[in-house]
Protein backbone atom coordinates (compact mmCIF):
# COMPACT_ATOMS: atom_id res chain seq x y z
CA UNK A 1 0.00 0.00 0.00
CA UNK A 2 3.28 1.97 0.49
CA UNK A 3 3.31 2.50 -3.66
CA UNK A 4 -0.28 3.65 -4.01
CA UNK A 5 -0.08 6.29 -0.69
CA UNK A 6 3.54 7.66 -2.76
CA UNK A 7 1.45 8.30 -6.05
CA UNK A 8 -1.28 9.87 -4.25
CA UNK A 9 0.88 11.53 -2.28
CA UNK A 10 2.48 13.09 -5.86
CA UNK A 11 -0.86 13.51 -7.49
CA UNK A 12 -1.17 16.30 -3.95
CA UNK A 13 2.32 17.62 -4.60
CA UNK A 14 0.90 18.35 -8.24
CA UNK A 15 -2.07 19.66 -7.90
CA UNK A 16 -2.02 22.28 -9.92
CA UNK A 17 -1.53 19.65 -12.74
CA UNK A 18 -4.07 17.15 -14.15
CA UNK A 19 -2.90 13.75 -13.45
CA UNK A 20 -4.87 10.85 -13.37
CA UNK A 21 -3.95 7.42 -12.51
CA UNK A 22 -5.63 4.27 -14.54
CA UNK A 23 -5.85 1.24 -12.47
CA UNK A 24 -6.53 -2.61 -13.84
CA UNK A 25 -6.44 -5.88 -13.01
CA UNK A 26 -6.16 -8.87 -15.39
CA UNK A 27 -5.54 -6.67 -18.02
CA UNK A 28 -9.16 -5.03 -17.57
CA UNK A 29 -9.52 -1.31 -16.08
CA UNK A 30 -11.43 -1.48 -12.63
CA UNK A 31 -11.00 2.60 -11.65
CA UNK A 32 -9.13 5.60 -12.57
CA UNK A 33 -8.41 7.84 -9.71
CA UNK A 34 -7.22 12.11 -9.73
CA UNK A 35 -6.96 15.11 -7.21
CA UNK A 36 -9.03 17.64 -7.26
CA UNK A 37 -7.01 20.48 -6.06
CA UNK A 38 -9.77 23.01 -5.71
CA UNK A 39 -12.24 20.71 -3.69
CA UNK A 40 -8.59 19.20 -2.43
CA UNK A 41 -10.15 15.56 -2.64
CA UNK A 42 -9.50 12.74 -4.27
CA UNK A 43 -11.90 11.47 -6.73
CA UNK A 44 -12.08 7.55 -7.71
CA UNK A 45 -14.13 6.39 -10.52
CA UNK A 46 -15.23 2.71 -10.73
CA UNK A 47 -15.80 0.96 -13.85
CA UNK A 48 -17.71 -1.56 -12.86
CA UNK A 49 -20.15 -1.15 -11.39
CA UNK A 50 -20.01 2.80 -12.22
CA UNK A 51 -19.43 4.43 -9.44
CA UNK A 52 -17.58 7.74 -8.34
CA UNK A 53 -16.27 8.23 -4.71
CA UNK A 54 -14.52 10.73 -3.26
CA UNK A 55 -12.26 10.82 -0.46
CA UNK A 56 -10.73 13.70 1.80
CA UNK A 57 -7.30 12.20 2.32
CA UNK A 58 -4.25 9.95 1.33
CA UNK A 59 -5.30 6.53 3.99
CA UNK A 60 -9.11 6.56 2.91
CA UNK A 61 -8.05 7.20 -0.68
CA UNK A 62 -5.63 4.55 -0.68
CA UNK A 63 -7.27 2.14 1.15
CA UNK A 64 -10.52 2.11 -1.14
CA UNK A 65 -8.11 1.65 -3.97
CA UNK A 66 -6.19 -1.19 -2.02
CA UNK A 67 -9.70 -2.84 -1.79
CA UNK A 68 -10.69 -2.56 -5.04
CA UNK A 69 -7.88 -4.55 -6.65
CA UNK A 70 -8.30 -7.36 -4.33
CA UNK A 71 -12.10 -7.47 -4.66
CA UNK A 72 -12.69 -5.84 -8.25
CA UNK A 73 -16.08 -5.76 -7.06
CA UNK A 74 -16.69 -2.14 -5.65
CA UNK A 75 -20.17 -1.21 -4.35
CA UNK A 76 -20.32 2.69 -4.01
CA UNK A 77 -20.39 4.00 0.18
Amino acid sequence: MDHIKNMLKTMMFYGNSQITQTVSKNQKTILSVSYKKENNMFEITYLEPAAIETHSDVDSTALAIEEAIHSHVKTPS
